[in-house]
This record gives C-alpha cells, sequence and structure tokens, in this order.
C-alpha cells in the first residue's frame, strides 16, 4: 500500500517537489502516528538521472509509466478548448487558436484544418449548451485507461496527486484514481498561469494546493471549489529563495561565468521564440550596450528559457547568437542545468540554487512573461517587463505585446511589482532609474509576493507536507 502517490510529467514538476525535499520529507521527519510513509512518484523516465537518484537516497518507490500519445489523444486535447471554453474571452487560448491557422507549419492536411473546424464547433457549442454537456460526458474513454487502473490497485494509495493536470498522463491518473474507494485524489498546482490559459482540467480532485490568494480566487471563479477543499500553502521550491536571500552569494557562479562580482550585473530570464520572437535582438542590444560601457560599470547575464535549448520551441539560431554572446566583454549566458533525461526539462539539482543566488545578487531583472517575475521579487529585485518587438512591430498575436493580457501576467502587472516597457527608450529608461534608485516600486513586489505567494517565510514546504498528512489521516 502506498501513502502518497505523485505524478511527474515534466522537470518543473520534478524541480518542485525534489529541490526542497518535499518528496522525502513526509517519510524522513515526522514522527509518531504519522511516521513510515510511503512515498511513490510515477513518471514517464525511470531512468532519469536527479529522479533515480533522490529515490534511490530517499527511499522512494519509482514507477514508469506512458500513455500512447497518437494523433487521436493529440486531437483530444487540441479540441477540448473549442468544446468548453469560451475561447474569445480568453487572450491565451484565443491566441493559441490564431496560431493554429496563421503560424501552423505543419504539412499534415488535417492539423492544417481543424483549427477552422472546430472553431465552428465553438460558436455551435456557445448556443447550444448541450453540445459541452455531450462532449463532458464523452471525456472518460480519453481518460480511462485499465493499465493505469491496474497500477492503482496494486498500489493502493491513499493520494494521488497532480501537479500539471492538463497533461494526459495526469488527467488520466487522476481521473482513473477518483473510481476507487479509500482513494483521494489532489491537485497540487505547479505555476500561476495552469489555471487560466490552459483551459479547464480534463479531471478534478477532492482537494487542491495552491499558491495563494490568487489561485484561490481562480479555482473558485473557474470550478466553483469549496474554500474547506482548498490549502494556501506558498510554493515550495521559492523556499529555496528564502534560504538564500539569508546568506547570498552570487560570487562563485559570476566568477564562472567570467565575470566581476565587485560589479553589479543586469539579468535577463529569457522566454521561448513562440512568446518572444524578437527578444533575441533585445538580448543583444542589452549586450551591445554593456560592452560599449554606455551604462557605466554594469555587466549583463542572459539566461535561456530550457524550452529555448530543448523541445518542439527550441531555435538552433537563438543557440548559436547567444553562444556569440558569451564573447563579449562583462557579458555571459547562463546556460540552464538539463538533465540528459527523456523527461522534458528535466534540471540538474543544483539548477535553482544557482538561480536564485545570480538572481538575489542583480541589481534588475528582465523578461517578457515568465515565472521569474516573482523569483525576482520574493529577493525584492526590481523587475522589467520587456513588452515589445525591439525594432520591429510584429502583428499583436505574434508579438510579445499580446503576453501582457494573458490573465496571469495582467494580474501580475496589477500589483504594481513590475515596470512594463515598450520601447528601448522606455527600457533604458527603466533600467537607469533602477540602477540609480533600486528601493522603486518596492511595495508593489511586497504586494506581489503576498498576492500569489501568500507568505515568503521559507515553510511552504512544511504547510503543503501539513496539508498532505492531514488528508493521509
Amino acid at each position: 500500500m502506498t501513502d502518497i502517490l505523485y505524478i511527474i510529467s515534466n522537470g518543473f514538476s520534478q524541480r518542485m517537489l525534489l529541490q526542497t525535499d518535499l518528496l522525502g520529507n513526509p517519510a524522513s521527519r515526522t514522527a509518531g502516528l504519522q511516521a513510515g510513509l510511503k512515498v511513490t512518484v510515477v513518471s514517464e523516465d525511470r531512468n532519469d538521472p536527479v529522479l533515480s537518484a533522490y529515490c534511490s537516497q530517499k527511499g522512494i518507490t519509482q514507477l514508469e509509466f506512458r500513455i500512447h500519445n497518437g494523433f487521436s489523444q493529440e486531437n483530444y486535447r487540441f479540441k477540448r478548448p473549442y468544446f468548453l471554453e469560451d475561447i474569445k474571452a480568453n487572450t491565451a487560448l484565443l491566441e493559441k487558436h490564431i496560431h493554429a491557422v496563421r503560424y501552423n507549419t505543419s504539412k499534415h492536411p488535417l492539423r492544417r484544418l481543424r483549427p477552422y473546424y472546430y472553431f465552428g464547433w465553438y460558436h455551435l457549442a456557445k448556443r447550444f449548451p448541450g453540445i459541452r454537456t455531450n462532449f463532458r460526458n464523452n471525456e472518460e474513454k480519453f481518460l480511462r485507461h485499465e493499465g493505469l487502473q491496474q497500477l492503482l490497485r496494486h498500489h493502493q494509495p491513499k493520494l494521488v496527486i497532480s501537479t500539471y493536470p492538463v497533461n494526459l498522463l495526469e488527467a488520466s491518473m487522476l481521473y482513473n484514481a477518483s473510481t476507487l474507494p479509500e482513494c483521494k485524489t489532489v491537485i497540487h498546482l505547479l505555476s500561476w498561469d495552469n489555471i487560466t490559459t490552459k483551459g479547464h482540467f480534463p479531471a478534478l480532485a477532492d482537494e487542491y494546493i495552491v499558491w495563494g490568494p490568487v489561485m484561490e480566487r481562480e479555482l473558485k471563479d473557474f470550478y466553483s471549489v469549496g474554500q474547506e477543499q482548498v490549502h494556501s500553502c506558498g510554493v515550495p521550491h521559492f523556499d529555496l529563495h528564502y534560504e538564500v536571500s539569508q546568506a547570498p552569494d552570487p560570487s562563485p557562479y559570476l566568477q564562472s561565468l567570467g565575470l566581476d562580482p565587485q560589479l553589479p550585473y543586469v539579468y535577463f530570464a529569457m522566454s521561448a521564440p513562440r512568446f518572444g520572437p524578437r527578444e533575441i535582438d533585445i538580448v543583444e542590444w542589452i549586450a551591445a550596450k554593456v560592452e560599449s560601457g554606455a551604462w557605466g560599470a554594469v555587466q549583463f547575464i542572459a539566461r535561456p528559457h530550457p524550452q529555448n535549448v530543448t523541445g518542439n520551441m527550441a531555435d538552433q539560431r537563438w543557440v548559436e547568437r547567444l553562444k556569440a554572446l558569451g564573447t563579449r566583454k562583462g557579458v555571459a549566458v547562463d546556460w540552464p542545468q538539463l538533465a540528459k533525461s527523456q523527461t522534458r526539462w528535466s534540471m540538474e539539482m543544483n539548477d535553482m540554487w544557482r538561480l536564485s543566488h545570480l538572481l538575489a545578487g542583480a541589481a534588475v531583472t528582465l523578461n517578457s512573461g515568465s515565472t521569474v517575475s516573482i523569483d525576482a521579487m520574493l529577493h525584492n529585485r526590481p523587475v522589467i517587463i520587456t513588452s515589445f518587438d525591439a525594432n520591429d512591430t510584429l502583428e499583436y498575436w505574434r508579438s510579445a505585446r499580446r503576453l501582457i493580457d494573458f490573465e496571469h501576467l495582467r494580474k501580475l502587472i496589477s500589483f504594481g511589482g513590475a515596470t512594463v516597457v515598450k520601447s528601448f527608450e522606455e527600457l533604458e529608461t527603466g533600467l537607469q532609474r533602477y540602477l540609480r534608485e533600486p528601493s522603486w516600486n518596492e511595495e508593489g513586489r511586497k504586494r506581489t509576493v503576498r498576492e500569489e505567494c501568500y507568505e515568503q517565510d521559507g515553510r511552504s514546504t512544511e504547510r503543503v507536507i501539513a496539508a498532505l498528512l492531514k488528508m493521509v489521516k
């Protein structure tokens, strides 16, 4: 029998569960009736070096399970929003539709035609609600899975926990677990955008673990979830930021990048080319300014998103241009420490520690729509959001301008902790002001942390464990 079964479908979930020892804690730090809990993880790659080493060290059972991901399954995930969502009222979902229509590079005729076809069904479903009801009633044929039923019956978990419930494996696991007696399902949300940008989850849960007030309100608005089902605990992997903030030391990392630990630096956390097609131009512009000394003795670090480097959103041309940046004076590229794994974006255990120390020491952090905005605010570092396309003006649905209209980012900006810039002139003005006056927008940053993260006290992991233990009992 298993007490807690977590599903890991990507490297970011893995980072949240491993790097603060959340999975190891229930089995190693509790006492009395809470001692001896059996923890199991299910992933798509049992040979992932980071996960397998951790599970071996902590005595955690590790299982591998894959769901066939053919055209039928992929098409099911594609068409869900057209039947279930008000696409025109959600910028993130409408953007996905328009991207599938205008920027579709597939040569498969069905993939080329389906956004038009399903958009017709979207309009019908808005007029005839029975279409949506029928779609919902038929969803279980995509989620029911005999192999998962057998796995669950064999291990008999008390809790089955998903962190990314729009993933087919995780959604199927939640659905199949919900059909078994004595098994409680939990959604422990990984990211701030999951509720508003991914569409309604295919399978819901008995209980929910969320970051803070923003997510609480979203769950109630989207799913009418009762207050007793929701546990606001903060963000486990952000506990690392609290620990680092007690004694930040970016010096070893700066030295490894060939930079001077005594000089200030600007840190740019990049997005995938899909979201900011001209972001690489902005990065190169900043690098040229730094190399020329236009802003005085300031250095520059660019960190590619893992999606820049690997996966279907990667662009090798960006990789080559970033490599060239590393040869410039006062400029460095902080490559994400990716593990060799079939789990997407699996990260080495030291990657977040490195990121946290570098954010803690940064004079200013920049991005076009990344969670790193919140990471930086947890260190009370100034944040600039680059909502423009360098010297180009791209069509809105390809432009970085669209990102600030996504619901999760719109809310973050409303709290006043980030500065949005829409041109090189505004970027330069904002950077220079923050370099002179780091406390500018400080109250907004603190408010953002309260609204998004519940509390910055280094105890989020403890709160999650306490909630899980209560559920197990």
